[in-house]
């Protein structure tokens, strides 16, 4: 098949903040609420079809999470997440993401030192999985 490789994941490293300062400070955002904003910004932009986007939390660390989707559904995240401006129920006040990076391979990533042990641990879930499906 000519040496073509099939994509099976996007990555993406979300950044989330607050109009508000304060809530800014205080907050912790974890990962319940990040999942009801990524789930109320899929819906609100592309209703029972953005419902289906397939995505999982490879970590999440207050503002910052990183996040795997469907590689079909790359550009319905996307666009999803950057349009998106919740209301004030989740943490009081508006919150946006905004993606700090997309790339295509986990060892793309732009991480620290201690985000190491989470990277090490996906990147070898993720080369089960394909060892599994060859």
């Amino acid at each position: 098949m000519g040496g073509k490789t099939f994509k099976e994941w996007q990555y993406f490293k979300l950044s989330i903040t607050s109009f508000d300062e304060d809530i800014d400070n205080v907050h912790v955002i974890d990962q319940m609420t990040w999942r009801q904003w990524l789930n109320n910004a899929l819906k609100r932009s592309y209703g029972i079809f953005g419902e289906g986007v397939e995505y999982s939390f490879l970590h999440v660390e207050d503002k910052l999470a990183y996040i795997r989707v469907n590689h079909a559904d790359k550009d319905t995240f996307s666009s999803s997440i950057s349009t998106y401006i919740s209301t004030d129920e989740l943490v009081g006040s508006p919150l946006t993401v905004t993606i700090l990076q997309e790339c295509s391979s986990l060892n793309l990533l732009d991480i620290t030192d201690h985000d190491r042990i989470w990277l090490k641990r996906a990147v070898s879930e993720e080369e089960e999985e394909y060892c599994k499906c060859t």
